[in-house]
């Protein structure tokens, strides 16, 4: 569609389940997906800006009106009034614009949408899965959800498994109601609009497709592709075409038909993770760190600045304040560079030990300097770039070369600089070889026996019984983890036992180096058996003290730099809301007054953190200065969240406070 549209964001609905879910709304994303829609003429964000602050620099470079709303609490409806005032007056007045972008979950904005359609306008919604009512989706032509549209990596679980067998009758119905019509062969851009029509929420980009033409060809088990005149036809599976059609080729299956006399526990089997080129491999894992938010030129451009000042500075900055010295001069000279991509690079020089701080610890607000062995430019971008590589071997997929010459530089001739940043990194003593393989130096090929947070995983996975004829290759370890993931819901004791056989099946074959056997797939594995494990110990067996190990090799591994982050995120909130909650069950405090089900992490901290039983408030402290130990990125989070309601809740503001001094403390030590 090329009309102009018209964007309304309720933004604190957005923001707040963002801040909630550790979700890094970034509005430049989402902008630039609206871009291949059409020209968004009239963009307009509402919220209390006073407590967004550190999105407005943002929203601006996106050339977004900012509309104050002053706070939520004296008015919850305040907002969506001021939303549905200013989009119904542009559609009276402005005949011109005829889509209309509404960014909210709340179904409060569903007679509007209503309205809108009577007047001819055409409404796309975008909301957060979880939290957006089916009345908005439904009320919407389409609707996306805003992980879709943010590009965040769509993972097979159980839920996603019905939402593809849905999106799969979908099609069905659409092909019929083409069928009884006569109007088979329908062309494919039709036949997604009337799906659109019976199902505005679907979107084939939700189960990781990105054409249309992907997700049908792997679908043919219910439809016939035809391509006539260089266009693409679809038909049902039973349609005999006239000769002139000509079938699409069919491309090899990637995974079995379907069948109706299958269990229903084994619906997710239907569906096994592709099985991923090399190069799809590197670009899924650089997605998931979001290591490619700039471009090559820009992310060279950025690495001289921060090489410079640092030089002609040593000491006068810490990383903080030079990421704002240079975000405010990026903004004075028109480009847009938002926060978060200038943090993401930073972070690439950080990681790789490119600063000296001066004699104090490793961190963002230490004072910098350049490293030891940095002597020019090129030594600086050169150590910054090759965290590329260090985030491939840390996940255990082997190095292609020319591959990653190619994604890095666009260049397959670069291999042997791939080979120069390798053979640094292990002079500098991060990686080693092994055979054919680099690793992460000192460890072997699985990193973990030396970790002490992790430490309790290890002992469980070494000592598990293996079946005899259990077959020690990625697939196995693949399916068992599924199989896992169905039972996760029903039985903690049987998820726990099956993540657990699929963690040691997993470790064998990468400490075997078999073919697609990686570690990001190991600890995945890892973090789930640990949640689910320490379910069972807390809510089945109500053995607090023995869950909390469980609970902190969790947060150990889900960091916020590792793709573990976006895979796992859904856990998060509900395990540091358990952990902090068992802390007053070990206590046999009565926390039912919490009313867990709808509070938030940050309020049980409060709750714990201001309680008036003083050894439950030593305990919360105790566990809390264990996780900032293990996770501090996961506290400061929690920290920001408290601090945006500093001034309506006081409380909040004071444990804000109490987490930094816990963090500060657990850095000192």
């Amino acid at each position: 569609m090329s009309d102009q549209m018209a964007v309304f964001v309720d933004f604190e609905n957005v923001a707040l389940w963002a801040e909630r879910e550790f979700f890094d709304f970034e509005v430049t994303r989402l902008m630039e997906y609206l871009q291949t829609r059409g020209p968004a003429v009239v963009k307009r964000a509402y919220a209390d800006w006073s407590r967004f602050a550190r999105y407005r620099d943002e929203m601006m470079n996106n050339s977004m009106d900012l509309i104050q709303i002053y706070s939520v609490r004296s008015g919850k409806n305040r907002a969506d009034i001021r939303m549905a005032i200013d989009a119904f007056e542009v559609a009276m007045t402005r005949p011109q614009i005829r889509t209309y972008v509404i960014v909210s979950g709340d179904s409060d904005f569903s007679p509007l949408v209503a309205k809108l359609r009577e007047y001819g306008r055409y409404i796309i919604g975008i909301g957060p899965r979880s939290i957006t009512h089916n009345l908005l989706v439904r009320s919407c032509d389409e609707f996306i959800y805003l992980e879709t549209a943010l590009g965040e990596p769509a993972e097979v679980d159980d839920q996603s498994c019905i939402e593809i067998e849905e999106a799969r009758s979908l099609l069905v119905k659409a092909l019929q109601a083409h069928g009884q019509r006569g109007e088979l062969p329908i062309l494919a851009t039709r036949l997604k609009q009337t799906m659109l029509l019976m199902d505005p929420a679907f979107n084939e980009a939700n189960f990781g497709y990105s054409q249309f033409k992907t997700w049908l060809d792997d679908n043919r088990d219910l439809v016939k592709l035809y391509v006539k005149d260089l266009q693409l036809f679809a038909a049902s599976a039973d349609y005999s075409a006239s000769p002139e059609m000509e079938i699409l080729p069919q491309e090899p299956q990637r995974r079995p038909e379907p069948s109706l006399a299958m269990p229903k526990t084994s619906l997710i089997e239907l569906y096994p993770t592709p099985r991923l080129t090399l190069d799809a491999q590197y670009k899924q894992l650089f997605g998931r760190l979001k290591m490619f938010s700039v471009d090559l030129a820009n992310r060279r451009d950025i690495l001289r600045d921060i090489y410079r000042e640092v030089r002609e500075n040593p000491s006068d900055f810490t990383l903080e304040t030079l990421l704002d010295e240079l975000y405010e001069r990026y903004e004075a000279q028109g480009l847009i560079r938002n926060r978060i991509t200038l943090r993401e690079i930073f972070q690439l020089a950080f990681r790789q030990q490119a600063f000296s701080f001066d004699g104090q610890q490793a961190a963002f607000h230490a004072p910098i300097q350049l490293a030891a062995g940095i002597e020019s430019e090129a030594d600086f971008i050169d150590r910054a770039e090759a965290d590329f590589l260090h985030a491939v071997i840390r996940a255990g997929l082997e190095i292609d070369q020319s591959e990653l010459a190619y994604l890095l530089y666009n260049d397959r001739g670069q291999g042997d600089h791939i080979q120069h940043l390798l053979d640094d990194m292990e002079r500098r003593g991060l990686i080693m070889q092994q055979g054919q393989r680099y690793v992460l130096a000192g460890r072997g090929m699985t990193p973990f026996e030396n970790e002490p947070a992790l430490r309790v995983l290890c002992d469980d996975i070494s000592s598990v019984q293996l079946p005899d004829n259990l077959v020690y290759d990625a697939e196995s370890a693949r399916m068992l983890a599924k199989r896992a993931m169905l039972q996760r819901s029903q039985d903690f004791a049987a998820s726990s036992n099956t993540y657990l056989l699929a963690c040691r099946v997993q470790w064998e074959a990468v400490e075997n180096g078999e073919p697609g056997a990686t570690m990001e797939d190991l600890t995945w594995y890892m973090a789930s058996y640990a949640s689910a494990i320490a379910g069972k110990l807390s809510q089945v067996n109500r053995d607090y003290a023995s869950a909390r190990p469980y609970y902190l090799a969790f947060f150990a591994l889900v960091q916020e730099d590792d793709p573990l982050w976006s895979r796992m995120r859904g856990l998060i909130n509900p395990m540091l809301a358990y952990f902090w909650s068992n802390a007053g069950r070990e206590l046999d405090i009565n926390v039912s007054t919490w009313n867990l089900s709808m509070a938030s992490p940050a309020q049980i901290a409060v709750y714990a953190a201001t309680h008036a039983n003083p050894d439950l408030r030593r305990l919360w402290v105790h566990i809390t200065a264990e996780l900032a130990t293990v996770n501090p990125g996961l506290l400061r989070r929690i920290a920001n969240q408290l601090n945006l309601s500093r001034a309506e809740q006081p409380e909040n503001g004071r444990v804000a406070d109490q987490l930094e001094e816990i963090l500060e403390q657990t850095q000192l030590a």
